[in-house]
């Protein structure tokens, strides 16, 4: 029997051993989250057992992580960044029905389709703003997300990248087919051949979806008789109309131009253009080139161009469930919720108690490596005193058989 009871005592040795080794290899790794063990008395017991019941041994009842956060490490990357608090990045996995899973690993990169994703092509989560800041709702509360909108994070290479979507608020920021035109315009009295109107940030002010007001108007390049047109004129007080097709909104016309500025001058004698050429620019217009990504502490992404426009991208979503330790570990520290965890719940950065988003930094494994060392002695002197207890039982065993009558 007690060969038995010190080989439970040797494999809780080895498991031990094999969670400890793994939290030393990920000590370098970010957003892990040490392991430890819980193991637990093994009785063979019934109802016609003795009060003096000798125990069998040991076993594994869990493993256990541990989510407090670790230390921080400085990048100044953009997109990279960590969770001031308890709470986790929301990524989805690539497909059409995408498994959501959360992460603390805040490392994040660009693909080909400049989508903001994790080192393992997981999407980053952020709920769908209008260029307020404002986070979009649905109206159905009782959705996972509650009614707010969430979709991938996608960085736009220039403005005219930057387009409308709908929504029952309003307009919605999104990166994509461009909203943008080429007319011959009338600033200040002079006209603009072949200029590019770039449009982005309104909001729709009718249910049809279809009257936009506010935003930032961009007029550049084109020409002013023969001479090429190097000014940059914009405008946050026209109005326009859109048409919405199969392969995305566009415009329709510009209204109204509203007043427009160039190197703090104002020009109040302009002339909306008639009729418009809407044919997609290839390349992208350099003059509104992304100049910077910023991501706020309540999540708020921004990016801004070369002519100085900004447009507000999404909000990081950050998420949580009931019960941690019911999450699954599919590795590179990312879970994903299971049926022990309870559901996972969306929140909004700096304001839900979940914590804020920290840009340009990313956190490091909770791991503290002088407590692994001593847990390695520990673990080494219980393999050692079992292996000892099966060797006195083997000679035990030696001397009954060895009895001569």
């Amino acid at each position: 029997m007690a060969f038995y009871t010190s080989l439970t005592g040797l494999n809780a040795a080895q498991t031990d051993l094999s969670v400890t080794s793994n939290n030393i290899a990920n000590s370098g790794s970010y957003g892990f989250k040490k392991t430890t063990t819980d193991f637990g008395e093994l009785v063979a017991d019934s109802p016609l057992a003795s009060a003096k019941n000798i125990g069998q041994g040991t076993r594994l009842r869990a493993t256990i992580q541990d989510f407090t956060s670790g230390s921080m490490k400085t990048t100044n990357r953009a997109l990279d960044m960590m969770v001031n608090g308890d709470g986790f990045f929301l990524v989805k996995s690539q497909g059409a029905s995408g498994t959501i899973s959360l992460t603390r690993d805040g490392s994040f990169l660009t693909d080909k389709n400049n989508n903001v994703v994790t080192s393992d092509g997981h999407y980053l989560q952020v709920y769908a703003t209008d260029n307020s800041g404002n986070i979009y709702s649905s109206g159905d509360t009782a959705s996972a997300t509650g009614g707010r909108t969430v979709k991938n994070l996608t960085l736009p290479s220039y403005e005219d990248q930057i387009t409308l979507g709908s929504s029952d608020k309003g307009s919605l920021v999104a990166v994509g087919n461009s909203l943008t035109a080429t007319a011959d315009v009338t600033v200040n009295g002079q006209l603009i051949t072949g200029a590019k109107i770039t449009l982005g940030g309104a909001g729709y002010t009718d249910t049809a979806n279809t009257k936009l007001s506010g935003g930032v108007l961009t007029i550049t390049g084109g020409t002013i008789g023969s001479t090429a047109n190097t000014a940059t004129y914009t405008s946050t007080s026209a109005t326009a109309t859109t048409e919405t097709t199969a392969s995305g909104t566009k415009l329709a016309s510009i209204d109204t131009l509203g007043t427009l500025t160039s190197n703090g001058e104002s020009y109040t004698n302009n002339t909306a253009p008639t009729s418009l050429d809407t044919t997609p620019s290839e390349n992208g217009d350099t003059s509104s080139a992304l100049s910077n990504i910023a991501v706020a502490t309540d999540g708020k992404v921004t990016a801004t161009f070369a002519n100085g426009n900004q447009y507000i991208l999404g909000a990081v979503a950050l998420g949580d469930v009931n019960n941690r330790n019911g999450l699954h570990s599919t590795g590179n520290a990312n879970w994903t919720v299971t049926g022990t965890s309870g559901n996972l719940n969306y929140r909004e950065a700096d304001t839900s108690g979940l914590g804020s988003v920290q840009s340009g930094a990313l956190e490091l494994s909770n791991i503290d490596l002088t407590q692994e060392l001593v847990n390695l002695i520990s673990e080494q002197r219980n393999f050692q005193a079992n292996s000892k207890a099966i060797s006195t039982d083997n000679q035990m065993v030696s001397y009954v058989m060895n009895i001569q009558s």
